[in-house]
């Protein structure tokens, strides 16, 4: 009796740990991926992609493409990336050998006579035994497209497919 109390003890001690590796790797990798979005860091924001979408994007040279351009019309319009805050992981699932968690970011962006703060969810991605976390921004998906670009999904997570974006006018000094 005691040694199946002692063995159900390391294990679920063991399970809390491998989860909080896991959550700790998530924020670590969001972190680098917030920091390649502030500094346009496009070989960075790449790495991050999921292997799926990098591909439905055209590879890695179509993609870095598409991110000069979207970070050039930023430019082009004033606005520029301020901050890029990642939250705590707030739920995880382990589907087709892969683990996916919804990350909640706050993105700060200055433009002219204000800014916009916004609040997405990032999907993280990883492959059962592995570090590697990957992102999907889930603003632009859809739940009945999900799948075009995350074929594993499980809809248990329960993502809301909406970001929120509040405009703050600059003070008149």
């Amino acid at each position: 009796m005691i040694r199946t109390l002692i063995l159900s003890f390391l294990l679920f001690a063991f399970v809390l740990s491998t989860k909080a590796q896991s959550i700790s790797g998530i924020q670590d990798a969001a972190h680098e991926f917030a920091l390649a979005n502030l500094n346009e860091d496009y070989e960075t924001l790449i790495k991050f992609t999921y292997p799926f979408v990098l591909e439905k994007s055209g590879g890695k040279a179509a993609l870095k493409k598409a991110l000069e351009d979207s970070y050039d019309l930023l430019t082009i319009r004033g606005m520029k990336m301020e901050s890029y805050d990642v939250g705590e992981p707030i739920k995880s699932t382990h589907t087709s050998g892969e683990v996916h968690a919804l990350v909640p970011v706050t993105s700060k962006m200055a433009v002219p006579n204000g800014e916009i703060i916004t609040h997405i969810t990032l999907i993280a991605v990883s492959k059962d035994s592995s570090d590697e976390w990957y992102f999907i921004d889930a603003t632009n998906l859809e739940p009945k497209t999900i799948h075009n670009y995350l074929p594993t999904w499980d809809y248990t997570l329960g993502l809301t497919f909406e970001s929120s974006k509040k405009f703050i006018a600059k003070r008149s000094e």
